[in-house]
């Protein structure tokens, strides 16, 4: 099976971008996707067996996607013993250990106030890093956020891997659990259990501010959100693994949330080689990168949604697998019925490649942002739910000035692998929403094999040039050595029209 990585162009894009961490050395700033993304066949994400715990010693390698992929762990994760079980490089950096500020880390003693302690003395420093050895750590509740210090400007709260240091919130969170706001600071190999609580505002990890980092950690019985970005440049958000394990609430909940702070909305933030369990991704901001990325069984909206204008334009999503979204019948919500498709994208200028639905109870893909490049996705056996979806849906919305028109489609397939079985759910490969789309090319797509007909609605396509911004894209993508060689074929008898 062919792996499924970011395209050339796009990583060199990511590397070029500034990230200034004073963190250990061993951090690598190389942006690569696992090479187990497959786009031709179906990969379970199946990170941890049902009713492991990230406490095991096997649930630690099997949440960690980089250990499952052929990449070796970065040095700065791994458990190495000592004293106070773990030694992590000092760097010569200004360090402060939480068990020096009198932590226990049994689960039993609260070690609120150390923590508290610990990272204001590395802010009151200047930065360094706030030293979490192997241990568990019960944290109060009462307050928000939870650990009152805050990660500050070039702080950097660092445990020795996910599983081996545990942060565990001792009640319903009155808001946020861990807030970090400023620059060049950073959030790494830690665990946080959230204890299946759902608070009515907050995160496990609250974002704020510029140049930043939050990798390899674990959010387990999450609660609200994950990880939540508010506004910022430049950041990135990496290889963590959250899952969601009792049935929640109606939207707002979720994996991974990016939006606004106080207006600002983010610009070029990398959401990258996570693992969602349960709850999804939503996205906004400009020239943000979403690649890589696993989301299993999102119970509400999509496993990936990206949003339109004003907020959200210019996305790269690729590389991602979004599957076994589940929906249902909401009575609390006036007797809606609501389902859970693979990916929604309203943003316009969106190059949406490479990514892999399946399974869902709605649709594969949801298009509704305009001159959007769509190229090489794989969408099969989605339409769980109730009959009408489609592998590839585009999309307007009147209200918010915003559709599908003048996009392209190409080299994508969608089916039905039970095709023409009568167990068959995905009822085409294609289907328009709404009335009013216009001028939206499809080339080589494999629209065939679904449970009612290869496509349902085309607009009348085809008759705009391309921009020349989208055919510089175009181009870009035809050289990309991991695109689908159907897709790459396609795009290039098109280019040479």
């Amino acid at each position: 099976m062919m792996a499924s990585q970011l395209t050339p162009r796009f990583v060199a894009q990511a590397r070029r971008l500034p990230f200034f961490l004073v963190a250990a050395a061993s951090i690598s700033l190389a942006l690569q996707l696992p090479s187990g993304y497959s786009q031709n066949g179906r990969e379970p994400v199946t990170p941890a067996t049902s009713g492991q715990t990230v406490n095991d010693a096997a649930g630690v390698d099997a949440l960690n996607p980089g250990t499952g992929s052929g990449r070796k762990p970065d040095a700065a994760v791994t458990d190495t013993g000592g004293a106070n079980g773990s030694q992590i490089p000092d760097n010569g950096s200004h360090a402060a250990n939480v068990k020096t500020y009198g932590a226990v880390g049994d689960g039993v003693t609260n070690d609120t106030a150390a923590f508290n302690a610990a990272l204001k003395s590395v802010a009151d420093a200047g930065g360094g890093r706030c030293l979490v050895p192997k241990g568990t750590y019960l944290i109060s509740a009462i307050t928000n956020p939870a650990i009152t210090s805050h990660v500050s400007s070039n702080v950097h709260l660092v445990g020795v891997g996910r599983g081996a240091s545990i942060l565990e919130v001792a009640g319903m969170p009155a808001g946020n659990f861990l807030f970090c706001s400023g620059d060049n600071w950073s959030v790494e190999d830690l665990t946080i259990d959230m204890g299946d609580y759902t608070p009515s505002v907050g995160s496990a990890i609250s974002c704020r501010g510029n140049n930043w980092r939050v990798a390899n950690c674990a959010v387990v019985k999450s609660g609200k959100w994950g990880i939540a970005a508010f506004g910022g440049n430049n950041w990135s958000i990496e290889r963590n693994y959250i899952r969601r394990t009792v049935p929640g609430a109606r939207p707002p909940t979720g994996a991974i949330l990016v939006t606004a702070a106080a207006g600002v909305w983010s610009s070029h933030g990398r959401v990258i080689d996570n693992v969602c369990e349960g709850v999804g991704i939503t996205i906004s901001g400009s020239d943000g990168f979403v690649a890589g990325n696993q989301v299993s069984r999102s119970g509400s909206g999509s496993g990936i949604f990206v949003q339109g204008l004003p907020s959200t334009h210019s996305p790269t999503i690729t590389g991602n697998v979004c599957s076994g979204g589940s929906s249902g019948f909401d009575a609390a919500q006036g007797g809606r019925w609501w389902s859970v498709n693979g990916f929604e994208v309203w943003a316009p200028d969106s190059v949406i490649c490479n990514n892999i639905a399946y399974d869902n109870d709605g649709g594969g893909f949801a298009i509704g942002g305009q001159n959007s490049i769509v190229i090489g996705n794989k969408a099969y056996n989605n339409g769980r739910g109730r009959h009408g979806y489609a592998g590839f849906n585009a999309r307007i919305n009147p209200a918010r000035g915003t559709s599908a028109s003048h996009s392209i489609f190409i080299g994508n397939s969608a089916y039905d692998t039970r095709y023409p079985g009568s167990d068959a759910t995905q009822d085409f490969g294609y289907r328009e929403q709404g009335s009013g789309l216009s001028d939206i090319k499809h080339i080589g797509n494999d629209y065939n094999r679904n449970r009612i007909g290869p496509a349902k609605s085309f607009s009348a396509g085809g008759q705009m040039p391309i921009s020349p911004e989208m055919k510089s894209k175009l181009k870009a993508l035809a050289d990309d050595a991991d695109m689908p060689d159907s897709a790459r074929r396609a795009l290039r008898e098109y280019l040479n029209r």
